[in-house]
């Protein structure tokens, strides 16, 4: 081969690229003219997926595309499972390894914009308290208003939704620094839900429902008010007044002492009835 390079002056890669492009013909076409000089080469650039894909052009042979892309022949047979016989078509890809993805250039003057990755939403742990209140409903209007005081003596439960009470506690008569009544806080609850039940004293109707259902977050403060009347004010307040009640009382007595007048005055007509002889 060095003589035949010597007779022809050609070196001795330029008479291999020379041989392999002639015993590598393109099948569309027939065998392609040999280019000694190897055909123009355009350097791929890798994909998305980091492939490095070459297409072939008129002229390509297997150990030009290899010496090119920097690797052996028999590696560029390896990466597209070429046998030793197959033939390679202009126009067809070839692998010629893999790289990173490609990285996006920015045109000329501007800056590339940094992709902004939102932030991961962080769960919201923490406890919350329940707070609540017992008051004497003075008007049975089931509000707290101006003048209506805390009472106290009940009784008030917070459970959440398994029934597994959380706290427990009887009402007190506490007011604040301003004169309002006050009411008592639990503290440091789990988040959830609970249902605040109440029970009134002896001798007291509720007037609002006694048993509230409440669901709290963290750092939450929720109010739960209860209100109640002596069992005297929901007579006076259900048909009348005050004034009602003492008229009714009044007539009572007055009742009472006619009946009493008619006993009198029966007895004294049963004592001037004559006594019938009995035969």
């Amino acid at each position: 081969m060095r003589s035949v390079a010597r007779t022809l002056a050609f070196s001795i890669p330029a008479l291999l690229v020379a041989v392999m492009a002639i015993r590598t013909p393109a099948l569309a076409g027939g065998p392609a003219a040999p280019d000694a000089q190897g055909s123009n080469f355009v350097t791929p650039t890798p994909g998305p997926d980091g492939k490095i894909i070459y297409i072939i052009q008129d002229g390509d042979s297997l150990w030009v595309i290899a010496a090119h892309a920097g690797i052996s022949v028999e590696q560029l047979r390896a990466l597209n499972g070429l046998a030793i016989d197959d033939f390679i078509v202009p126009g067809k890809q070839l692998l010629l390894g893999y790289a990173g993805p490609a990285q996006p250039t920015a045109a000329e003057g501007q800056v590339p914009t940094a992709t902004v990755i939102p932030p991961t939403p962080t769960p919201i742990f923490g406890t919350a308290e329940i707070c609540a209140l017992l008051f004497v409903d003075e008007n049975g209007n089931a509000m707290l208003d101006s003048g209506e005081p805390p009472l106290g003596g009940g009784q008030v439960s917070i459970a959440n939704v398994s029934g597994q009470v959380a706290a427990e506690f009887t009402t007190t008569v506490e007011y604040t620094e301003d004169g309002l009544p006050l009411s008592h806080c639990v503290p440091d609850l789990q988040t959830g839900d609970y249902n605040v039940s109440a029970a009134v004293p002896v001798d007291y109707n509720p007037t609002t429902a006694m048993s509230v259902p409440v669901r709290i977050d963290a750092g939450d403060t929720r109010y739960v008010e209860f209100a109640a009347q002596p069992s005297a004010a929901l007579v006076n307040n259900g048909g009348g007044s005050g004034q009602r009640s003492t008229a009714l009382g009044i007539l009572g007595l007055l009742l009472l002492a006619a009946a009493g007048g008619l006993a009198v005055y029966a007895s004294r007509l049963g004592r001037k009835s004559p006594t019938w002889p009995r035969k």
